[in-house]
């Protein structure tokens, strides 16, 4: 395969959006269906760029991910990292065109519901726990509670996130990038699922064929769920 031929998929997304169980759906799904290896889009390959990283370092990891029989190689981008390499990419025509060009495709996940992702990270930096794949009442989190302070911060974050994630998605050719919400993709999984296909030029799949094999459980549900009316009114008294 030649290097021309190498094609990259590139999610964009921030923690506590549901990036993780939609990139584990689309990766289960290309591999029981295509027999693709798309596993890169569960990982933060570019997790480790810091504010000293340069075009060299970030194009070393671009052409480090594992390429699939398909042409693609894949990986999940979060906002620091796609910060950094937006910097790089006005230095680096060669960055630039390696995440922007004619070969790189871009699923940018968000979540509708700022407040309940808000909740989820401040419960997930309290336990320390952000993914979990045992049984859910076992899970560090399952009765973890929060006070509005902190979700207020984590609220803070994700709304900056939010935004940035917004802006950046603007800045991507439509032609090769699509953008989902996580609530919209838990309604109709097969409709965005195939909205993926046709990004990357594959065959559409059939709803009625179609079982999501992704492992990632939630957890903590219950107490997400008081939480989430305690901040709501919380909320509505204390924005000054």
């Amino acid at each position: 395969m030649t290097q021309c031929s190498r094609k990259t998929l590139l999610m964009a997304s921030e923690v506590r959006s549901g990036s993780t169980f939609i990139a584990e759906s689309i990766a289960y799904e290309l591999n029981k269906n295509c027999g693709y290896e798309f596993w890169g889009l569960t990982h933060e390959k570019f997790s480790h760029l810091s504010g000293d990283s340069d075009p060299a370092e970030i194009l070393s990891t671009l052409s480090g991910l594992y390429l699939d029989k398909c042409g693609f190689a894949s990986s999940k981008v979060m906002c620091k990292a796609l910060s950094i390499i937006h910097r790089e990419a006005n230095k680096s025509s060669e960055v630039r065109e390696a995440f922007w060009g004619d070969n790189t495709y871009w699923i940018v996940v968000r979540r509708k519901d700022r407040i309940k992702q808000a909740i989820s990270l401040a419960v997930a930096r309290k336990s320390q726990t952000y993914h979990f794949y045992d049984n859910p009442d076992k899970a560090p989190d399952r009765d973890m509670t929060v006070s509005d302070k902190e979700i207020s911060d984590a609220l803070q974050a994700i709304c900056l996130s939010d935004v940035f994630l917004e802006t950046f998605a603007q800045s991507l050719p439509e032609n090769r990038s699509i953008s989902i919400f996580y609530e919209d993709y838990m309604k109709d999984e097969v409709g965005h699922l195939n909205k993926i296909h046709a990004l990357c030029g594959f065959e559409p799949i059939e709803a009625d064929k179609y079982v999501n094999l992704a492992k990632l459980l939630p957890t903590g549900k219950q107490a997400k769920q008081q939480a989430n009316v305690q901040f709501r009114n919380w909320f509505l008294e204390n924005y000054y």
